[in-house]
Parts: C-alpha cells; sequence; structure tokens
C-alpha cells in the first residue's frame, strides 16, 4: 500500500499486537470497512454456494474479511522487513480501511534501497494472488474453498496491480520517484513529479468508478469505497508535491545555526545564578552529565523575591531522554537524525562540548 516515507496523516486505531517491537495498529475504519464487507459479501456467497445456511453465510464473509486484513499486513510486513533490512527503523504499520501504510523513521539513503522498500508490498501481493490462483485449480468450482480461493486470487492481484501504478503515494509512485532521484540526483524533484503522476492516478480512479457506477458494475458502496480511495491519493499526491518544493529548504538546514545557545551550569545553582549566567540563553543543568533543562514557564513563576534563592532542581525538565546530535550535521543528514531520535528536543555537541539545544519546532519553522 503506502509505505510512509511522505508524511502521512495518523489515524485513529488501537494496538493488536507488536511484532519485533514493532506496533501493529488497525484503525478503526476497518471495523467500518469489515462490516461493509461482510453486508455486502454474505448474499454473494449465499447465491454462489448452494445449501449454504444465511449464518453460515455471514461467517464466510467475516472470514473472507479478515483474509484480506491478513493480505494487507502482509503486503505491509514486506516494506517494513526490507526496510528494517536497510538499518531503516519502522515506527508503526498501520492497517485502515484504505488499506495500510508502514511508517519509518527515516528516509531511505539510496534510490535503490528506496525502490526495494516500494516495490517489496506489490511483490508480496503478487505471491498471495500467485497462491489463491494455484489453490483455485485444486478446489471444485462452485464450492466454498474455491469461492474463497478465488476472492482471495483477485484482490491480492488487484492490489498488486494498482499499487504499482506510477504515482505517489503508491508504491509504484515510490519506485518512479526513486527513479528520478537516480537520475537527476535530486529525491524532491522526484517527489514532485511522483506527485503529480499521483493527481493523475486520483483523477482516474474517481473517473474509473464513476464509470463503473453507471454501467452498474458496482453499486453504492463501491461508489463510495472508491470515493475514498482517489481522496486519499489526492490528499497522499498533494503532500508529495509539497514535500518536494521543501528541497531547497531541506538543504539549508543546519544544525549549529538553528540551535538556541545554552548555558551549562552546575545542578545545585540557584535560579538567580543560573538566570545570570545565562544571560537570555537556555539553561541546561549538570551534575557530571546533563540532568535538566530550565523549565522557562516555570522559572517565571516564581515570585521576584524568591528567584536569587530557589534552587534550580525544582525547576528543571528532565535531560533523561534527550538525545544528542552532532553540530556538523545539514540538510537531509540532520532531519534523518532527528527522525531516529524521536525527540522534540535534542543537544547539540561540538567536539564532544554541549554547545545547544534544537528544537524539532524551530526545524518545523525554517521548513515553511
Amino acid at each position: 500500500m503506502r509505505s510512509s516515507q511522505v508524511p502521512q496523516l495518523r489515524r485513529s486505531g488501537f494496538t493488536l499486537c507488536r511484532l519485533r517491537g514493532i506496533p501493529i495498529v488497525l484503525g478503526y475504519t476497518w471495523l467500518l470497512l469489515a462490516a461493509m464487507v461482510i453486508i455486502v459479501y454474505a448474499p454473494i456467497v449465499r447465491h454462489s454456494v448452494p445449501g449454504i445456511g444465511e449464518g453460515a453465510a455471514y461467517l464466510v464473509a467475516a472470514l473472507f474479511a479478515l483474509t484480506l486484513l491478513a493480505s494487507v499486513f502482509l503486503h505491509e510486513l514486506g516494506h517494513a522487513l526490507v526496510s528494517l533490512r536497510a538499518g531503516i527503523g519502522v515506527r508503526r504499520i498501520n492497517l485502515d480501511a484504505l488499506g495500510g501504510f508502514t511508517e519509518m523513521d527515516r528516509e531511505s539513503p539510496r534510490p535503490g534501497t528506496a525502490a526495494a522498500i516500494a516495490l517489496v508490498g506489490p511483490a508480496v501481493s503478487a505471491l498471495l494472488g500467485v497462491a489463491g490462483l494455484a489453490a483455485l485449480a485444486v478446489t471444485e468450482p462452485g464450492s466454498l474453498p474455491w469461492q474463497l480461493s478465488f476472492q482471495v486470487c483477485v484482490a491480492n492481484l488487484l492490489v498488486a496491480v494498482y499499487n504499482l501504478l506510477p504515482g505517489l503515494p503508491l508504491d509504484g509512485g515510490k519506485a518512479l520517484q526513486a527513479a528520478v532521484w537516480a537520475a537527476t540526483g535530486d529525491r524532491w524533484t522526484g517527489y514532485r513529479l511522483a506527485g503529480w503522476a499521483g493527481r493523475v492516478v486520483a483523477v482516474a480512479t474517481a473517473a474509473a468508478g464513476l464509470w463503473l457506477f453507471a454501467g452498474r458494475g458496482f453499486g453504492w458502496f463501491g461508489l463510495v469505497l472508491i470515493a475514498m480511495v482517489a481522496f486519499e491519493l489526492w490528499r497522499g499526491a498533494t503532500a508529495a508535491i509539497k514535500a518536494g518544493a521543501m528541497g531547497p529548504r531541506i538543504h539549508a538546514l543546519d544544525a549549529a545555526a538553528l540551535a538556541r545557545p545554552v548555558a551549562v551550569v552546575p545542578a545545585s545553582t540557584t535560579l538567580g545564578e543560573a538566570l545570570a549566567a545565562a544571560d537570555g540563553r537556555e539553561v541546561v543543568a549538570v551534575d557530571g552529565r546533563p540532568v535538566g533543562v530550565l523549565d522557562r514557564a516555570a522559572a517565571d513563576a516564581v515570585p521576584d523575591d524568591k528567584v536569587a534563592s530557589m534552587p534550580l532542581t525544582g525547576l528543571l525538565r528532565s535531560a533523561g531522554g534527550v538525545p544528542a546530535i552532532e553540530a556538523g550535521l545539514r540538510g537531509q543528514a540532520l532531519v534523518d537524525a532527528m527522525g531516529r531520535a524521536g525527540a522534540d528536543t535534542l543537544f547539540v555537541v561540538e567536539e564532544g562540548r554541549l554547545t545547544g539545544l534544537l528544537y524539532a519546532a524551530d526545524v518545523v519553522k525554517a521548513l515553511r
């Protein structure tokens, strides 16, 4: 489906389980889709499989919905495993009504890696489709196993083929972006071109849905689902175009320039002494190592007559979970380092010496 190296909107859901530490999140929208699939597919089962009861038909439809979920999960797992093998962390795998997406902690460092991560998903779906096709050959036509095999075959082959269309946020679009990146040396040009191609795919998807609906190829349920897919594609393509436009600004990022200067003071210092030493800079308290960052809001709340004697320790935000990055990081390397860190605040270090605090909000502001 959509490997999320282009920023994606996080949807609500709940964690089904963790696989190698990766949360597998089921979106609430999938539950709605499953209900719709069961309602629509159960009558088809009753019509296609002679002698099956109404209750059994609904159970088969529910099993088919779960089979579709498993297929999407395996598709996304393919993205995740290749990403991990390439040394790129995976934050989570999302499964929802429109398929799924794998959220990675940073961009691929090379176009070949990006293409491999993108294409493995459709490859997994194609293999599942071939497995369904093989099952058709050994099951009796018209039987319940044949009907399930047919649905698994068709669903996975359609997913494989559709995802190979060359437009972001589809996997084929990511492969196109990687190809343009390899040809031009600029990943951001790839994002722009693949994003515009994605908009074309989105419009074509909506047009095909309307044409099929007008020809009674499917009903209102199918039309709504196609409209949702087209909207998701348009939104993802737009995000890719915007990401491409950020290229020059990302190239200009500089950890040292964006970091806020700091005053390093002993943890035993009073607030008055710390503020005098800071002279407007951020305050980092150390006790052999950084133990906290002065919370300016808490410091401002201290009465004026208490500032000189107020212990600093009660006014600190803990530095225990604050990662450190090198001051020399620039451009995409800085973005990747921040992605791996997954923190809103980072220490900036130059030759082993703490020189600044870098806030993710400041980096986002620089990109606007």
